[in-house]
């Protein structure tokens, strides 16, 4: 199917690759279907655009925690897992919302720090292609000498 996006002009959408969250993203519980995209150019693109289908404004940045060096070991529970439909842990996958904080004055969106909202990570089922947004996650912050 054809969809507009409104920052990724017309894209192509194979259905079978529709993220789903059923209940939405908090502030945004009525877009419930997302896809993502790349960088065509990129074989191994390190941020990921995930574009709305309900709504063609909305569209974040995400990665892999692991590009911005954070470990994850988040404990979900049985509801979690039930809305998820997870058979097994390695379907799981964890994602990260990442944006540009631009103070007012900032010469260029790109010269401003990128951010992580590492305590609102994004879990997604690879196979189901069910996801949640877990939130307000406690965490444990272990610096290591590399």
């Amino acid at each position: 199917m054809l969809f507009n996006s409104s920052l990724l002009g017309q894209v192509e959408v194979d259905e079978n690759t529709i993220i789903t969250f059923d209940a939405g993203l908090p502030a945004f519980e009525n877009c419930t279907r997302f896809k993502l995209f790349h960088d065509a150019d990129r074989s191994q693109p390190s941020v990921f655009w995930m574009q709305s289908l309900d709504n063609p404004d909305v569209l974040f940045s995400v990665t892999d925690p692991q590009k911005m060096g954070v470990r994850y070991e988040v404990e979900l529970s049985q509801a979690e897992v039930d809305s998820l439909a997870l058979n097994d842990a390695s379907e799981a996958a964890v994602l990260l919302i990442v944006y540009r904080d631009l103070p007012g004055n900032e010469s260029h969106p790109a010269l401003a720090q990128l951010y992580a909202n590492v305590r609102n990570p994004l879990i997604v089922n690879l196979q189901s292609q069910k996801a949640l947004q877990k939130t307000n996650l406690e965490c444990d912050i272990v610096f290591s000498n590399c």
